[in-house]
């Protein structure tokens, strides 16, 4: 039996579950199932949105199966508490940027709970006509974002994410600057005749402080409607886009790799997180900037 944890916002909820999708295809003779209980207290982001987005129907382990192959979990505090305290068993395994990328995590043929985010293509690139075919979003209900998708997808496009709200109280976190934008969007604009640039982010003001010197004379709109529940439709948003220029975040990452344009530039910032990391989450054809 092997078991993958889901928590975290959209974006790692989508690496964990390509993981589980993963072990899947390579065990098929094998129990898969996942565990969501950690949610239970969890208090960050929209909380399980995998079934609300995708129409996703995990296959949820019961507790006595969770403890053949780790810890029992009933809530994220006590969880937190008991990876950190609790000797390491056999059997658990984590996903993190601190342990080099290993496909073996996939084929191994023994009991095992997925802890982490696995933040690499590198685990489901090759099952990734089935990622995209789970990760299918719901047709848009509002007209403003219906007409600015078709308007995204008959234009030369680049979404522009930027994560600054919590990723400013974490210490850890690098934040993107304005420079790192600025070098970005010179970059795209000198491969592309990029005629619309379309910006996403938690703080919008910033952006339009930011950034409107530098898009010169190409169209710019800044999103700023799709709120709480409905955030996800940015993520949306960003795969209709002709080339990505990403933040350090999940999110953008799954914006950016979702997409299936012709000719598709990605640029992601050189340094993902302050710390050193071993395994980071970029793509072996994006631009690192």
């Amino acid at each position: 039996m092997k078991i993958v944890n889901i928590i975290g916002g959209l974006g790692n909820q989508m690496f964990e579950y390509a993981l589980y999708l993963a072990l899947k295809d390579a065990h098929p003779d094998e129990v898969i199932k996942v565990c969501t209980r950690s949610f239970n207290g969890y208090g960050l982001h929209n909380g399980l949105e995998l079934d609300r987005i995708f129409n996703v129907r995990v296959n949820e382990a019961s507790l006595s199966e969770l403890c053949k192959v780790v810890y029992p979990i009933f809530n994220y505090k006590m969880w937190q508490v008991m990876i950190h305290y609790l000797p390491q068993r056999k059997s658990m395994t984590s996903g993190t940027t601190q342990i080099p990328f290993d496909f073996g995590e996939v084929t191994r043929n023994d009991s095992a709970f997925y802890d982490g985010y696995w933040q690499n293509e590198g685990f489901f690139k090759h099952i990734r006509e089935q990622v995209l075919n789970t990760y299918s979003f719901p047709i848009f209900k509002d007209v403003k974002n219906e007409q600015l998708a078709g308007k995204l997808i008959r234009s030369n496009s680049v979404s522009i994410h930027i994560r600054r709200g919590d990723y400013l109280k974490e210490p850890i976190w690098c934040v993107c600057d304005q420079d790192y934008y600025e070098r970005s969007i010179k970059y795209v604009l000198s491969k592309d005749n990029v005629n619309f640039l379309c910006v996403f982010s938690d703080d919008i003001q910033w952006c339009k402080e930011n950034l409107q010197s530098i898009s010169g004379d190409v169209e710019i709109e800044y999103v700023d409607w799709n709120k709480g529940y409905e955030s996800y439709r940015d993520m949306q948003l960003m795969t209709y886009c002709k080339h990505n220029i990403i933040a350090n975040s999940s999110f953008s990452w799954w914006g950016a790799w979702l997409g299936q344009r012709e000719g598709k530039m990605v640029i992601a910032p050189k340094v993902w997180c302050k710390k050193p990391i071993v395994n980071d989450p970029i793509c072996d054809n994006w631009i690192r900037l």
